[in-house]
C-alpha cells in the first residue's frame, strides 16, 4: 500500500527517476492504481523536475493478494508515468509486470513490459 507522500522510483525511460505521491483516489494506492506524482529528480527532455504527472503503480513492497490465494511482493515501490490520455510516456520499462496488467485498459503498458507473471 502506497500512502500519500511516499516516494516511488520511476521505471520507464521518460527521464524521471524519482516521484512523490501527491494524490490517490483512496487512502492508499496498490498495484494498478493511478496516482498523481510530483517529479523530484529527472534527467532528460520528456519530463522535468517539479512537474506533476499521472502514474500507475507497478511494484509495491507490501504483499498483494490474488483471488486464488497467491500473493506477491517486490523489493521497491515503483511506477510508470502516464500522459493525460492514460498512455505511457516512455517506450521502455525496467521492471516486470504482474498479471493484473493483462486487462484491455493497460494494453499499451503490457506491450512495454518484459513479461506478465
Amino acid at each position: 500500500m502506497i500512502p500519500k507522500g511516499a516516494f516511488l522510483r520511476v521505471v520507464d525511460n521518460s527521464g524521471a527517476r524519482l516521484g512523490q505521491v501527491i494524490w490517490t483516489r483512496f487512502s492508499a494506492a496498490k498495484v494498478g492504481s493511478v496516482v498523481k506524482v510530483a517529479i523530484k529528480d529527472a534527467k532528460g527532455t520528456k519530463v522535468a523536475a517539479g512537474q506533476m504527472k499521472k502514474a500507475v503503480v507497478v511494484e509495491t513492497k507490501a504483499p498483494t493478494r490474488r483471488p486464488n490465494g497467491a500473493h506477491f511482493q517486490f523489493l521497491r515501490n515503483s511506477c510508470v508515468l502516464l500522459n493525460e490520455k492514460g498512455a505511457p510516456i516512455g517506450n521502455r520499462m525496467r521492471s516486470l509486470l504482474v498479471y493484473e496488467f493483462a486487462k484491455p485498459r493497460w494494453k499499451r503498458l503490457a506491450m512495454l513490459g518484459r513479461r506478465l507473471y
